[in-house]
Parts: structure tokens; C-alpha cells; sequence
């Protein structure tokens, strides 16, 4: 055995040995170090990523995602009117709440010109800029708050907060990327380096198709999961799109904190469908 042991050694200390001998006879001959071939370019939408739109296409008007919801708040409520087609008040109350909902979010819409918002310091206030055409407006499913932003008049983003028990007990980062990865496939980390500790942290995980990239973030100063959806193409073109800047960086934004890990739960089973804003209505009936 020690025999045994005594060759081994040796034989890692002649490999170490002559692998500097052998690595530069290999650059003598022109040879390259192997390296990772890229991942190819997606040439088609990601089936899984498309279902996170709920129905809505990059470049709507603002008046064509406008009914996209108002359509999506109508069949919340319509299992529950039908179930009550017999009590006249019971359905015209639900009718008013749904027509209620569905103003509220019509009167959500802003416009960014360079005035006083609440969104000026907030989760999203690295989402968008004053007086370059942009606006937003915000649909809040309860467990989930989707923000879809317009620049022009187009539909380039979808920022979708995953409130709830999700935001009162959030899994840990790297269980919420695994479950994500898993339905996704594997993403690419995003980091961040701190100029002050030099310490590089993980603060997300991107994915692209041939149209959308979507980014998951952990957004420790609100304690929330968000995810980003975004218009590949108008990413690319926001330089000129967005040809007002700001003077200063706006601070305490969501989006530029680091990822820190959460607690961990079992009460997260369905993440995929918050994620999705499909949460079904507790209080509507089952469907025949």
C-alpha cells in the first residue's frame, strides 16, 4: 500500500512537472487553448417565455394592451356572474366591480414627462425616463403586479412584481433560480461589482429567445422576486430612443440592489403560476 501510494504521488508530481513543457510546445505550434463554443443565437420564441405575456405582443399601443386586460379582468369575474344570473343584485354588483377593476387600471396609466410621480423613487424607477415618450401603466393582481411600459407608443417591457406569501416568505435565491431553470432552461448570471468592497454579487438571471429577454431579480430594499420582460429589439435601440438622459443616478432603486438569499419555505408550490399572473380566484365557482 505504500508502495502504491508512493506512485501515485509521483505521478502527479511528473504530470505537474512536465505540463509547462508540454503547454509551451503547444504554443510553438500555434495551437489555441480550447475555449467554450457560445451558445447559439435563439431563432425562435421560447413557448414557456411567450406564456408569460398573458396574451400581449411587443409594440401594442397602449389602447390594444388596455383591452388585453380589461378582457383578462372580465373572465376573473365571469364565472361568478354567471353563477349568479338568478339574483339580479348579486350580478350587478359583481358587474360593477369588475367595470370598477377595469377603470382602475385604465386610470393607472402615466405618462413620463418630467413631472412628480409616485413611481420617481420605487421599485421601478430605473424602468423608465422623463420626456423621452414613455409611459406606463399598472394592472395589480394581488399576488402579482404587472407594470407594462410603452416608449412611443409601443409595448417594450413588462415588469411583474410576485407579491403575496411569495414576498412574505420568498424561497431562497438559488431555489427560485433552480425551479426556474428548470422550466427555462439554464440562465446566465448577472452580476454586479461594488466599487467600495470589490466584492462581486449575483443579483439576477437572464434568459433570451429570438424576440424577448427575460431577467429573474431578487429586490432586497422592497423583499420581493420580480420578473423582466423586455423587447430585445427596443433594447437594443434605446440610445436613440431615449435621447433626453438624466443628470444624476436616482438612488435606493430596486433593480441595482443585490441578490440576498431568502428564507426558506414549502409554501411555494406555485411559483410558476405567480409568475405567470395566473393565480386562479379563490371565491370563483368551479367550472362545469
Amino acid at each position: 500500500m505504500k508502495r502504491a501510494g508512493w506512485m501515485l504521488t509521483v505521478a502527479v508530481l511528473l504530470v505537474g512537472a512536465f505540463a509547462p513543457d508540454a503547454e509551451a510546445q503547444r504554443r510553438r505550434r500555434g495551437e489555441s487553448a480550447a475555449t467554450p463554443a457560445p451558445a447559439p443565437e435563439p431563432t425562435e420564441p421560447n413557448a414557456n417565455i411567450v406564456a408569460l405575456m398573458n396574451g400581449l405582443t411587443w409594440g401594442m399601443s397602449r389602447d390594444q394592451v388596455i383591452a388585453v386586460v380589461k378582457e383578462e379582468i372580465k373572465q376573473k369575474y365571469w364565472p361568478q356572474i354567471q353563477a349568479v344570473q338568478d339574483d339580479g343584485v348579486a350580478e350587478q354588483n359583481l358587474r360593477n366591480r369588475m367595470e370598477r377593476d377595469q377603470q382602475k387600471f385604465v386610470d393607472s396609466c402615466v405618462k413620463f414627462d418630467g413631472q412628480e410621480t409616485p413611481w420617481n423613487v420605487s421599485m421601478i424607477d430605473q424602468e423608465f425616463t422623463h420626456n423621452n415618450q414613455e409611459e406606463m401603466c399598472k394592472y395589480d393582481r394581488g399576488d402579482s403586479v404587472d407594470f407594462y411600459f410603452f416608449i412611443r407608443g409601443k409595448l417594450w417591457k413588462i415588469f411583474r412584481s410576485l407579491g403575496g406569501q411569495l414576498a412574505t416568505a420568498p424561497p431562497v435565491f438559488d431555489d427560485m433560480r433552480a425551479q426556474m431553470e428548470a422550466q427555462f432552461g439554464p440562465g446566465e448570471s448577472l452580476t454586479s461589482l461594488n466599487e467600495y468592497t470589490l466584492v462581486t454579487t449575483t443579483y439576477g438571471v437572464k434568459w433570451i429567445d429570438s424576440q424577448t429577454e427575460m431577467q429573474l431579480r431578487w429586490l432586497d430594499l422592497y423583499g420581493v422576486f420580480a420578473i423582466v420582460l423586455a423587447d430585445r429589439a427596443t433594447l437594443g435601440n434605446l440610445s436613440n430612443l431615449r435621447r433626453v438622459t438624466t443628470t444624476s443616478e436616482r438612488a435606493g432603486s430596486g433593480l441595482t440592489q443585490a441578490v440576498t438569499e431568502g428564507v426558506p419555505t414549502d409554501g411555494n408550490a406555485d411559483i410558476v403560476q405567480r409568475i405567470r399572473g395566473q393565480r386562479p380566484d379563490p371565491n370563483a365557482p368551479a367550472r362545469p
